[in-house]
């Protein structure tokens, strides 16, 4: 989530850029490597899936941190083997901690919508989450 948030603000630099300064400073897993990379790649399908479920929010209108974490639990839903109720829980989680208040409920409706519509958690599943 880092590594995107550092992204939204150097759009000039490619993530692999990024990812080159960035390991100046510390040493990241090739997971996490390849979440940012994939993650970074994906942004504009996640983009038009997030801009679709938001309900009249643009991307624009979103904080660079509630998108750093939208980009990686929409990547993680779709495109890897992480449950879906965990990246669910994950974003959740990162948003309690370093966004405001009203981004938990935001994010969790958004990534309800998109797993729900991408048949990876039923409607008895969102009742729970949402």
């Amino acid at each position: 989530m880092e590594l995107l948030f550092s992204a939204s603000f150097r759009k000039d630099e490619s993530p692999e850029d990024i990812l080159l300064i960035a390991e100046e400073e510390e040493n990241y897993s090739a997971y996490i490597k390849g979440t940012f990379l994939g993650a970074s790649e994906f942004t504009p399908d996640a983009d038009k899936l997030i801009e679709k479920d938001s309900k009249n929010w643009k991307i624009s209108r979103l904080s660079p941190v509630t998108s750093a974490i939208l980009h990686l639990a929409v990547y993680e839903l779709l495109k890897t083997d992480v449950p879906p109720k965990a990246a669910i829980n994950e974003a959740v989680e990162l948003a309690k901690e370093y966004d405001d208040g009203s981004a938990p409920p935001f994010i969790n409706g958004i990534l309800n919508r998109i797993a729900r519509e991408n048949g990876l958690i039923g409607s008895a599943d969102q009742r729970e989450d949402d």
